[in-house]
């Protein structure tokens, strides 16, 4: 039986979001789903989970069938504005909780 999964109102939107995206760039190229579930090594169902933003949907899935678009590069860019303002320099070895 599937789980559903929550998720917060503005990760669920980002993720519709970018199953729309793919799914405009996948017609811009004039790909079948069929044709990019091939490519992927997935299969049509699981595209239009995609494109629909099925958050149940593995990252890994997501990520094949960007390569398979050709949509991979830059991809994993995260807009950080916060971290920007750090220096990598002074950044932990790993973050530990504070006591109490």
């Amino acid at each position: 039986m599937a789980v559903a999964i929550k998720m917060p109102r503005a990760a669920r939107k980002e993720l519709t979001t970018l199953g729309e995206n793919i799914r405009i760039a996948r017609l811009r190229r004039r790909l079948t789903a069929e044709i990019v579930a091939q490519r992927a090594g997935t299969t049509r169902q699981t595209i239009a989970k995609i494109e629909s933003g099925n958050p149940a949907v593995k990252i890994g899935t997501y990520v094949a069938v960007l390569q398979a678009l050709g949509l991979l590069k830059g991809w994993g860019h995260l807009d950080d504005s916060v971290g920007d303002l750090m220096s990598l320099d002074d950044l932990p070895q790993r973050a530990r909780l504070k006591n109490g």
